[in-house]
């Protein structure tokens, strides 16, 4: 699993459910869904239920935070991470 696989699945994810306006070539990659209002803490938990499932990975709860879950590219890294840890 690379990491341009797991941003575009992600991308595509989070297009669908929570930014039906924007496209993948508009997605702001290195910015807060949170501070940009477009997912709230809700937002985050369906996210990490969706990571979850789709890459068999657990996120603890501590691992919830901006470090890990500030944007679209810092997610990517900690999924990208989780399964080379697998």
């Amino acid at each position: 699993m690379n990491k341009n696989k797991i941003k575009r699945d992600l991308c595509n994810y989070i297009l669908k459910n929570f930014m039906p306006n924007y496209n993948i070539k508009n997605l702001p990659l290195n910015l807060s869904l949170i501070d940009l209002e477009i997912i709230d803490s809700f937002g985050i938990v369906e996210i990490v239920t969706f990571v979850e499932d789709k890459w068999l990975i657990k996120i603890d709860n501590e691992e919830i935070n901006r470090r890990n879950f500030g944007s679209i590219n810092k997610m990517v890294n900690l999924i990208f991470n989780k399964i080379q840890k697998k």
